[in-house]
């Protein structure tokens, strides 16, 4: 536990904000971590989620084992995210999270869940985690509202990007809120997340901040923050170049060892966090006035909602590479984050 390095009110007023965005008077709520998990973590969720009015929090602390190949989660555990209406997953990164077999229970039994973006305690207990869940839904749903609306969306900033995809979908809003649709809400966020129309990316997307590569089934590398730019080409939603210097030289290796469809545009997601600090992890991706594009899978996007919000591509990676100083243009007209 590192209590010396972040304060029990920086992680009281997280964990609140998670919790009075989520817990409903009265239901069942699960906290599910792991023996790799800070405890100051896990006590101070389930004291949030009993003063925002659960009727039970129950916790489940799992035993790392030595050999996390082809995880899954114990059968007890299981069953509890069956009954539970609530279960809020904070176990480490070193576990199967949001694409496992505990989330494909829980959906199945009309149960949502937040799932706590791991990262160092010091960091969940500042920055993204600190903005006002009640404003950061509302301005995220907004520009969700109007990219779903939209037949285009164009990003360009002054570091080069200009970068157009096609509307066919909805355009899903990612907060800290677990909505019904998608049984799913992950905790810091902020983020319009656009599956867009497969075929329709055409420009250039320069990436000068950060990337995160996603590997579903298996595991590898990282790229985190970012050294120099990447600049990447799109015709007709395939990439077709790749270029820079170090940076882009990481990222073309996990490329080398991917599928092809790990070279298709995914996702654009729009940062709308005002709070969200550009760090080493997945809180630089939320980011206001901040887009990231994704290469790779995009079917599983939408959780229990992946056939309103999800595409068509099916990869084993889901690459997000992060680009500064975002413009954003609806169908022409200009829009604010």
């Amino acid at each position: 536990m590192r209590m010396a390095v972040f304060t029990f009110h920086e992680l009281r007023r997280a964990t609140w904000n998670l919790a009075s965005d989520n817990v409903r008077p009265g239901e069942a709520v699960l906290v599910v971590s792991s023996s790799d998990q800070e405890l100051a973590l896990v006590d101070a969720l389930v004291s949030a989620a009993d003063a925002a009015g659960a009727g039970t929090v129950t916790a489940a602390v799992i035993a790392c084992p030595a050999d996390m190949t082809d995880y899954r989660h114990p059968a007890p555990v299981i069953a509890a995210v069956e009954h539970a209406d609530l279960t809020i997953v904070a176990t480490t990164i070193r576990f199967p999270r949001a694409y496992d077999d505990l989330s494909e229970a829980l959906y199945a039994a009309g149960k949502r869940q937040v799932l706590i973006n791991n990262a160092p305690l010091e960091d969940f207990t500042r920055g993204a985690s600190l903005a006002d869940p009640v404003d950061l839904r509302d301005r995220t749903q907004r520009l969700a509202g109007l990219v779903s609306g939209g037949r285009s969306v164009r990003v360009t900033s002054d570091n080069g990007t200009d970068l157009t995809v096609g509307v066919c979908r909805p355009c899903l809003p990612l907060t800290g809120h677990a909505e019904e649709d998608t049984g799913f809400g992950s905790f810091p966020s902020g983020e319009a997340m656009l599956s867009p129309e497969e075929g329709t990316a055409n420009g250039t997307f320069v990436a000068d901040a950060f990337g995160q590569v996603v590997y579903l089934g298996g595991g590898g590398p990282q790229l985190g923050l970012l050294e120099d730019p990447i600049t990447l080409d799109f015709a007709d939603g395939r990439l077709t170049d790749l270029r820079g210097g170090s940076a882009a030289r990481r990222l073309q290796a996990i490329l080398d060892q991917a599928d092809d469809n790990a070279r298709l545009l995914g996702e654009l997601g729009l940062g709308t966090n005002p709070a969200a600090r550009p760090v080493g992890h997945v809180e630089n991706k939320f980011r206001r006035a901040t887009a990231h594009i994704a290469l790779g899978d995009n079917h599983l996007i939408g959780w229990r909602g992946a056939s309103i919000y999800g595409g068509t591509i099916v990869s084993d990676r889901h690459i997000d590479l992060v680009s500064d100083g975002i413009s954003i243009e609806i169908d022409g007209s200009p829009v604010s984050p």
